[in-house]
């Protein structure tokens, strides 16, 4: 009961930020009126997109990126992937439970991407990453805002914000590629298994889900 608590704290804390800071003309969510139909489409769509976000988060390709690095000597950039690998997962697998709580079903992905150099890898990984935290989850974080769906809502947030910590990575690796400076990458990673937040030093709890760092899954 305790840890349903603590989820419901951050899940009130997140969507209470999407709504300050989402508002135009300084009117929050909750003082523009909003009709039974906008509220039943948005729903409809809310739906529409976790399938969209699940089918971008469930993604093999960080597997074989780390596999790539591995055979152009950056073991450090390896670890990296494969923690991106299990973080993005996690992200599916909640996006998964948005869906089937509403009695949806998620289809098969057919996934298709292209294994370059690791420094190709690490830039076209952090446009994409850019794209999804700074426009695709914001918009669809305003859509599972107005249906309501607060699970969406939350399940969206902790992808967004993990997105952003990945681009961040991901240009440090291409910094040091790029500087030749590997010996400075990181060596450790530890991942949430309940929001996929990422770290290089793990705290005490989860920034985003207040797990206990005791449960993080650690790559090294």
């Amino acid at each position: 009961m305790k840890k349903m608590n603590l989820s419901c704290c951050v899940l009130l804390g997140f969507i209470s930020c999407f709504v300050l800071t989402s508002c135009d003309n300084k009117k929050t969510v909750s003082e523009v009126k909003i009709t039974n139909k906008q509220h039943m489409e948005a729903g409809i769509k809310t739906i529409e997109i976790m399938k969209s976000a699940y089918a971008g988060e469930k993604t093999a390709k960080y597997e074989a990126f780390s596999k790539k690095a591995e055979e152009e000597g950056y073991h450090n950039i390896a670890l990296l992937f494969n923690a991106v690998s299990v973080s993005e997962s996690i992200h599916a697998a909640n996006h998964k439970v948005v869906i089937e709580d509403a009695g949806e079903t998620v289809s098969v992905i057919t996934e298709k991407y292209l294994v370059k150099t690791t420094k190709e890898n690490l830039y076209d990984d952090i446009i994409e990453d850019a794209d999804e935290a700074n426009t695709m989850y914001p918009e669809f974080l305003k859509t599972a805002t107005l249906a309501g769906n607060q699970i969406a809502v939350l399940s969206l947030s902790y992808a967004m914000k993990t997105e952003l910590k990945h681009k961040y990575f991901f240009e440090q690796a291409l910094g040091d590629i790029n500087s030749n400076t590997l010996n400075s990458l990181p060596s450790k990673y530890f991942v949430c298994p309940t929001c996929g937040n990422t770290y290089t030093d793990a705290p005490k709890h989860c920034d985003f889900s207040l797990t206990n760092r005791e449960k993080f899954i650690v790559f090294q």
